[in-house]
């Protein structure tokens, strides 16, 4: 089962917070005496977990309805379908909603409709109602059905959708919603929905959708402004001035994403304009590196690589002669396909070609791996689980497998392939954990190109893309015509260092937790302090006068709102804050079995008790020296003209900033054996405090006289309130054995404090405090932070 990240139940919250206020709010835009539907867009980094944030968004919108609502949960792709059924119905994203019924659109029938006693999701492709003349498996959505639906359509009941004379409310969920067109617009118009969620990572809606949908709550936004708490919703600019825009759209923090480990840390590119052999020999040969890496990591998984490139066009621009044997064709998927195989000796088991490559008189050797019927075959290709995919930007969404590392891609010959759009194929982390090895927390690009402007161009657009998307990625790249100018770097044999992982002893802070949960009050279902008020409005639809006024709607008290599991509500409200400390959480007591209503005064004396429980996760943990579990320093890529040293653990380093390349230059000077912690990974110490930010890297690492020193250098208008966490010492058996260090440029005397030039100051942990010392020179800086 998965589990929510800290930034994924907050934004989730967020979505819910928003319809709340919105659905209730008495000036809420009307046409006519119709409500207007809410509006939130999901925008995220590719990885960021946009299926779970929305699925665990609608479990929190539920509580606010009178009765279960209706999900409709549409993708464009039947793959995408199939695959999120699954997830929702047995797989992972299965306990976020549990209690739904989940069905796909061919199992719809009017019970499941009527049943307002049990939300239901309901699966569907955009092609089941994008054209009123298509039908889906068995059911034609816009037919009348005297059988089932009586002298009803489908379409018709889903509008009506009446549940002891009120209408269920209905939420659409669209996870592609770049896609939504025209004339869904206007189809789903017809349903006259609650609410849309789009996961779009642009605004750029069809012009009916902004006129019906966007504009009113823009217009509403506007309005009541000035006199709502937009602060508490996070709809409000760098300035506190509410802002329409972030109302309406939730914006995943792309460091976050980074942070929590779901996507790779860094990009290494590799250009060349030689031939298409050399680009494979080098991608197999960092293959065979990153299976080295994998190896001494002690994981058990096999890096994958995509091969993109034109299908029946030759180099010389030429169409490919389908006639042709097969070791006569000139197509470039055939040309990477016999390269593997008879030059690399890759099995053809394990090599795919998804493409709409072209043969005739049956010409295609059984043994080659075809897949050209798009969607008709991709649950095939899917099974196969191929470790080589050779493509032409036609491979269908819904293939995201985080073991896909590399990358080749074809640029030559003025091919249109565009780099930035396949960055998000290769993105995903494997197994959501960031490894010691920075090569595999690395995706590796090698392109092929005309000439090295080809190449900066193409690179410079992959950087203002992941800018834009706020993505901290780091980025890298290394040219050569005849060859690659950067090499992979092992620690040097000849400098031993020890070094072990920190881990987080957590035993005292069980016992604490324990006591405050099991101090938690049990409450009786149906009590008052279980129960949770619901506003509500009855609004009948007669079908056959749709355009007729049905009168001034009022929202009044009605009822309760949907009921909850309490432990549901605990687990929630802990995670949104710290994951680490639900994980030493028992709720297994009956008492938690007991269904409570959201907005009770039992579900908010939920949030007292996950801060109580967070509070004592950090304040009874500490941080150990793993003595019997080493840190294993891998493999490092450095372009050859690197910095060179003397005394530190790898030849050369790469990825400095000014202030860093000085430091550690005089760093190399003491004679101290030292490491330039890698950004794209390496040795970290966990951070006791909330959120997903739970880890540190320090920048340098120094063994000296039995200890070892985390030293941090930065600018002194970085240095926060924040750093305070991060000074602390580490003990083994009761003696000291990590110092943590930083040093910045100038004099300061306070944290946020103004920095005064000359100097450098260096920042220890003392009696409790964080202490800061000035010196009058680098040297004597490095000196006093390795005392």
């Amino acid at each position: 089962m998965l589990e929510l990240k800290v930034f994924q139940a907050d934004s989730a919250r967020t979505m819910a917070d928003r319809y709340a206020y919105f659905a209730s709010h008495p000036d809420r835009p009307r046409k006519g005496t119709k409500p207007r539907p809410f509006f939130q867009a999901l925008s995220a980094l590719t990885g960021a977990g946009k299926t779970p944030i929305l699925a665990q968004a609608v479990v929190l919108m539920r509580a606010y309805f009178g009765c279960e609502p209706i999900v409709l949960w549409m993708s464009k792709a039947k793959s995408v379908v199939a695959q999120t059924y699954t997830n929702f119905a047995d797989g992972k994203y299965s306990h976020i909603v549990d209690g739904f019924e989940v069905i796909n659109v061919q199992q719809l029938n009017p019970t499941l409709i009527a049943d307002g006693s049990t939300p239901l999701l309901l699966m569907t492709t955009t092609g089941l109602f994008n054209n009123k003349d298509q039908s889906e498996g068995a059911l034609n959505i816009y037919k009348k059905d005297n059988d089932l639906f009586g002298d009803q359509s489908p379409w018709e009941r889903l509008i009506e959708r009446k549940y002891d004379g009120k209408r269920r409310p209905l939420l659409i969920v669209y996870d592609e919603g770049h896609n939504l067109s025209e004339q869904q617009t206007e189809l789903l118009a017809e349903l006259e929905p609650d609410a849309y969620l789009l996961a779009s990572a642009t605004l750029k809606l069809p012009a009916n959708f902004q006129k019906s949908v966007i504009q009113p709550i823009s217009l509403w936004f506007e309005e009541v402004s000035d006199s709502t708490p937009f602060v508490m919703l996070n709809a409000v600019d760098s300035d506190g001035k509410p802002e329409a825009e972030r109302f309406i759209t939730t914006a995943v923090s792309s460091e976050k994403v980074v942070e929590a480990q779901l996507v790779k840390k860094a990009i290494q590119f590799d250009g060349t304009t030689a031939a298409m052999e050399q680009c494979l020999d080098d991608l197999c040969e960092r293959m065979n590196v990153l299976n080295n890496e994998i190896a001494n990591q002690d994981l058990n998984f096999k890096p994958k690589a995509i091969y993109v490139c034109k299908t029946n066009i030759a180099d010389d621009g030429e169409k490919d002669d389908a006639t042709k044997p097969f070791e006569h064709r000139k197509a470039p998927p055939i040309r990477i396909w016999r390269y593997l195989v008879e030059e690399k000796g890759i099995s053809p088991k394990d090599i795919a070609i998804y493409a709409n490559l072209t043969f005739v008189d049956g010409n295609k050797p059984k043994v080659v791996n075809l897949f050209s019927k798009g969607e008709n075959d991709f649950d095939e290709f899917q099974a196969g689980n191929y470790h080589h995919v050779i493509f032409n930007l036609s491979l269908q969404e819904g293939w995201d497998d985080p073991a896909c590392y590399l990358a080749y891609i074809d640029k030559s010959m003025g091919s249109s392939i565009q780099v930035e759009q396949i960055i998000g194929r290769v993105l995903r982390q494997y197994g959501a954990t960031h490894y010691e090895s920075p090569l595999l927390n690395s995706a590796h690009f090698f392109l092929r190109v005309d000439s090295q402007s080809v190449f900066s161009d193409a690179i410079q657009k992959v950087r203002t893309k992941l800018q834009s998307e706020g993505a901290p990625i780091e980025i890298s790249s290394n040219f050569g015509t005849k060859g690659s100018v950067a090499e992979d770097l092992s620690p040097k044999d000849d400098v031993p260092v020890e070094l072990h992982h920190i881990f987080v002893d957590s035993e005292a802070a069980r016992k604490r937790i324990a006591e405050i949960v099991s101090d938690f009050l049990t409450f009786a279902e149906g009590h008052p302090d279980t129960l949770g008020e619901a506003h509500t409005t009855t609004q009948l639809v007669d079908l056959h006068e749709l355009g007729k006024d049905q009168g001034a709607l009022e929202w009044k008290p009605d009822g309760n709102t949907n009921p909850m599991r309490l432990r549901w509500l605990v687990n929630t409200a802990i995670k949104s804050r710290s994951s680490r400390a639900l994980a030493v959480v028992d709720l297994k007591e009956k008492k938690f079995d007991v269904r409570i209503q959201v907005q009770s005064r039992v579900d908010k004396l939920t949030h007292k008790l996950a801060q109580e429980v967070v509070s004592a996760f950090f304040q009874h943990s500490d941080l150990v020296y793993e003595s019997v579990k080493p840190f294993k320093f891998g493999v490092l890529r450095v372009p050859k003209d690197a910095p060179a040293f003397s005394n530190a653990l790898y030849d050369r380093y790469t990825g400095f900033n000014k202030f860093e390349l000085v430091f550690a230059r005089a760093l190399d000077i003491t004679g101290a054996t030292w490491h330039r912690n890698p950004v794209s990974g390496g040795f970290f110490i966990p951070l006791l405090s909330e959120g997903d930010t739970a880890s540190f890297y320090p920048d340098f690492i120094v063994w000296r006289k039995g200890l070892i020193y985390c030293l941090d250098t930065k600018g002194g208008h970085l240095l926060s309130d924040a750093v305070a966490r991060k000074l602390f010492d580490i003990r083994e058996d009761g003696k000291t054995k990590i110092l943590v260090r930083f040093i910045t440029e100038g004099k300061q005397t306070e944290l946020r404090g103004k920095a005064i030039k000359g100097g450098y100051t260096v920042w220890k942990m003392k009696s409790g405090q964080s202490t800061p010392i000035h010196v009058a020179d680098l040297d004597a800086a490095v000196t006093e932070s390795l005392k």
